[in-house]
This record gives structure tokens, sequence and C-alpha cells, in this order.
């Protein structure tokens, strides 16, 4: 059953309309309409309060409510459809005899396991607690997102891995990204991942390779933003962790779980969040690995191109200044505005800026780290704090490792084959960081690579992980006469972040 603690009722309604996919099987993306909760003949239905569970029969969603009559039907059918619709918090499920009613602003989430043969997709929605709001983020995912979508090859399915280059929206952004690929498994002599446009975007890829590490069993391994591996034999878990208003955050950030950390937003002036850690410090260590997973929310893309729809019909203008101007320039405003998680270490004179989190997109969650140099940290303690933009990252755990580097065999492999969606081989494309790009400017587009296997090593684990380089264009119709004088003001730190959460604000009020 899903967790929830009191904050997560606050996220509950924060997650008004933000939609949010797990994927399990090979299936392209689709938004989940509101009207999908309503009763479909073939679908079991299964209410998960706090403390409480319900199954239900005759779902139907009427004037902001859902309502459905307790049934008690045999064990489901592995070829049935079961939708899981969690709620926070228990006292607004009402029973009246065998019905049973929810006001839907109160789901917090809702699953549909949907079985296609030996397949199963599981598409998870945060449903809205303002109907306006809903269909906006519902629109935003169809015609919207993000960055190139990769599935690996296992033997039976291709499965999810996450994003590329997430954030890289300028060809001056074009970056390097390091996605660990959990699911791949040799087939036929060859890993197989697959590059899919699946968002009205044109995407730029210019290199796939595959990392390949042979390691001790007891041994993690990670590669930074730097391309720099890391091997990880002992992660610590905060000893404290607390948000800006000072509530503890050490549950939701302990572990990978059900448990996780998204922004309070009050009616203050705070705009910008920050997670305060502290860890253990060994006695000389000189250095530590932050290791963070977790995802930028929806809210982050919803609010990116609400921003883009300020510049009317001169969004192409804007495009192409953006692409004049310098990487550093950009990378000055993103983090200006909040956008990537950047980390402060506490040193002996004072917080100092260590580094920052490349945005790992929404989609799913990333496990990332960062080197910190301990050099003036003398006492029993490292404090970090994790600072972005309120409702910008969605974050499940935070954990430090102190070991020395081990031993690991790595293997770089560049691809065997790439052919795109029409078997046209587009190899060269992919095989140099260089000035050939595999261009994906449709949502149809999808390109198969292949990798050689390299022999096994005994009494080793093995961990796989993408590198790749690109860049990309979102595509906008965008039209009306944008309003100068407004937008200037985006050039002032954090004017971004104050016109997300005024957005939020708005949204917020509208539904309750």
């Amino acid at each position: 059953m899903q967790k929830y603690s009191e904050y997560q009722k606050t996220v509950a309604l924060f997650l008004a309309g933000l939609i949010m996919f797990t994927f399990s099987g090979c299936y392209t993306l689709k938004g989940i309409h509101k009207g999908e909760m309503q009763y479909t003949a073939g679908r079991y239905y299964y209410i998960h309060g706090v403390n409480s569970a319900y199954q239900i029969n005759n779902a139907v969603l009427s004037n902001g409510v859902l309502t459905g009559s307790i049934t008690y039907l045999p064990e489901p059918h592995k070829k049935k459809d079961i939708v899981h619709i969690y709620v926070a918090p228990d006292s607004v499920i009402k029973k009246d005899g065998n019905l049973v009613s929810i006001p839907f602003e109160n789901i917090a989430k809702a699953e549909i396991n949907k079985v296609d043969g030996a397949q199963t997709m599981i598409i998870s929605t945060a449903i809205a607690a303002g109907t306006l709001f809903a269909i906006a983020l519902i629109w935003l995912l169809a015609k919207e997102g993000s960055c190139p979508f990769i599935y690996s090859e296992d033997g039976s399915s291709a499965r999810f891995e996450g994003e590329i280059y997430s954030g890289a929206t300028a060809i001056p952004l074009e970056r390097n990204d390091y996605l660990p690929l959990k699911s791949i498994k040799p087939v036929d002599g060859l890993y197989k991942i697959k590059l899919a446009n699946e968002v009205k975007e044109i995407q730029n890829t210019n290199l796939t390779e595959l990392l390949v590490f042979d390691h001790s069993p007891e041994t993690a391994i990670m590669v930074d933003k730097y391309g720099k591996t890391h091997t990880l034999t002992d992660i610590k878990k905060p000893l404290s962790a607390t948000d800006c208003y000072g509530r503890s955050l050490k549950a939701e950030l302990s572990g990978y779980d059900s448990l996780r950390y998204i922004s309070q937003v009050l009616r203050d002036t705070i705009l910008k969040d920050t997670i305060s850690l502290s860890f253990e410090k060994p006695h000389n260590a000189t250095s530590a690995k932050l290791v963070v997973s977790g995802k930028n929310t929806m809210w982050l893309d919803f609010m990116f191109v609400k921003f883009t729809d300020l510049f009317g019909n001169r969004y192409d203008n804007w495009k192409e200044k953006r692409n004049e101007k310098s990487q550093e320039e950009l990378l000055k405003w993103s983090f200006d505005q909040g956008m990537p998680l950047a980390v402060y270490l506490e040193t002996d004179s004072g917080l100092k800026f260590a580094d920052y989190y490349n945005l790992p997109g929404p989609m799913a969650d990333k496990a990332d780290i960062l080197n910190l140099d301990l050099s003036g940290v003398t006492g029993d303690k490292v404090n970090i704090s994790l600072v972005a933009g309120l409702l910008f990252w969605d974050i499940d755990f935070v954990g430090m490792d102190f070991s020395d580097g081990q031993k690991v065999v790595k293997t770089v492999l560049p691809l065997s084959s790439a052919t795109d969606e029409n078997s046209k081989s587009v190899s060269e494309l992919l095989l140099r960081d260089d000035d050939l790009y595999l261009i994906q400017p449709e949502v149809t587009n999808e390109t198969s690579v292949t990798f050689h296997v390299p022999p096994p090593v005994p009494g080793m684990s093995r961990s796989v992980i993408l590198h790749s380089k690109g860049n990309y264009e979102i595509l906008r119709d965008t039209k009306g006469k944008p309003d100068i004088a407004y937008l200037k003001t985006f050039l002032e730190p954090g004017a971004f972040t104050r016109f997300s959460k005024e957005h939020f604000l708005q949204y917020y009020q509208k539904g309750n």
C-alpha cells in the first residue's frame, strides 16, 4: 500500500494535475483523461487510504466526486486491467452503506496496471485539484515534454530507462549525459537500446556509446556529469534532514521507497527551497561522494511552457537569440532561476557553493553523484544544503559515501549499428562526438542502436551506463503580441521562480 505522511497530504494537494509514469514493457506514452477513472468493464478498481482499502465496482465521476459500490470479487485475473486509486487522508473517504465516495481533489495518485498479453504498463497519475489545471497538464504531457526517451531490451521487452541530456534546450546547452541502464541484458550477444522522440521536439543526438563496468558485487558504480567514475561501498544515510521551515525530512530522504520530498508552498516570500542535511564524517576524510536520487517535477516543465507562451509570435526569435548566447550565460540564467539542484557545503569559513546536479527530467528517477572536497571541513560532521526553486525537484533519496575507490574493469563500447524507423543506417551520426547529428524531428522517430557485449569477468558484477551527448529544441506554436516590458523582468534572478509560485497559488486557490 502507498505510504502517506502528514507532509504527503500537502504534497497530494500540490500534485494537482502533475502526470508521472512508471513503465514496464514497450509502449507509447499517453496521458490519462479523467474519464479513465470511470468504470470500464474488464477492469478491477481498488481504493487505498492511509489505513483502509476497498475494492469497488461501477466507479463514476460526477460533480468532482468519485463514487463506487464496495464489492468482493475474486482475485483479479492476470489478463484484467487493475486501477489502484490512492487517497489521503482517510477521513475524506465517505461510506454510506455499500457506497463509497471520495472528493476528486483528494486523490493523490492513480495507477493503471494495463495488461496487454504478457506485458504490463503501469501509468501513475497524480490528479488535479482544479479541472482547468488537470486539462492544462494533460495537454502539456501530450504536446510538450522533454528530451529523448531511452528504452533498453532485456530479451522479452523494451523497458523505459529515462531521459538523456534533459534541459539542453538550446545549442549552447548541449551536454554529455550518463544514464544507468538498470534493465539492459544481452540479447543474442548484443546490448540493444532505442532512442525515441515521443514529444513535440527536434532532438539532436551527437553521440551514443556504452560504458561497461565489471566490479565487485559489493560495489556500486556511478558516473558523474564530468564523466568521472565513482565506486560506492558504504552509502550513509543522513543524521538529519530538514526543509526550509525546519520540518524533518529524514524519513522521506533515507531510502529508495514510496516516501519522497517535494516542496511545500506557503503564502510567504520564499522562492527557493533549501534542504539542510548532516552526515557523520569519518576521521581524516578529505572527500565525500554525494548521491541524490530523484527527478524534476512535471510542474517545472509546465511552467517553462507557460513562460514560453509569454513570447507569443516572437517565440522563434527568442529561440534564435538563445542559440547566439554563450553556454555560460544560459547556465547562469537557469541557475539564477533555481532549475538545477545546487549543493552548498558548510566549511570552517562558512557556507560555500560546491557544485550542482543537472536536470534529470520528469519521467523517471535518476541517481546522480557529485564529489565534494572536504579539505575545508574539520569537524565530525558534513553539513550540506540542497537548493532549488520551489516545486522544481522531486527527491527520493540522499546519501553520502566516504569509501576509497575500488578496482573496476571499464570497457567503452562504440555502437555496432544504428537504424532509424525507416530501416536506414544512421551509425555514422552517432559514432563520434563531432559535427554529425542524429536529428529526430517527429514524434514517430525511433532509432535502434546495438553494441557488442564484451566477455564477462568471472566473479564480477556488471553495470552498464549510456554515455550520450546532444541538445533539443522545444516546438511551440505560440501566438499574440508579447509583453516585452514584462519579459525583461525575467532577466532578474528568481523571476521565473516567482512566476512559478504565483501560478501555483493561483491554481491551488481555484481548486479549493
